[in-house]
């Protein structure tokens, strides 16, 4: 079995997800670049303000993919969706789990078909 724990599986599939989106990537990502940076900025409206800044980030990446399909509405709607969606990671981000903690998925290949 190799050494690859389920966040380092995890991370890559999302790697493996995003890459059309991200585009201009040529290089290697930094392992953990999903992750949250330490905060810079300690008070609370910074932090809402990166949140914002990340969140305004993201729905760019939307518009460019399926902004022919989106109305500005429908696109202030997403990037309200995404905030929330930040505001949630952050607050899990902030609960402590010991490794039995997380949750546990089953990878399986499906099997050749029945002839």
């Amino acid at each position: 079995m190799s050494g690859v724990s389920r966040r380092e599986f995890a991370g890559s599939a999302l790697t493996a997800a995003l890459v059309p989106l991200l585009g201009g990537v040529t290089g290697p990502l930094p392992a953990g670049w999903w992750e949250a940076l330490p905060s810079a900025l300690p008070d609370a409206t910074a932090a809402g303000r990166s949140l914002d800044a990340l969140a305004e980030a993201l729905a760019g990446a939307v518009r460019v993919q399926y902004g022919s399909r989106l109305s500005a509405e429908d696109l202030a709607t997403v990037t309200r969706q995404i905030r929330s969606a930040l505001e949630r990671a952050e607050q899990l981000r902030k609960v402590e789990l010991a490794n039995g903690d997380e949750p546990d998925f089953v990878f399986g290949a499906p099997g050749a078909p029945a002839a």
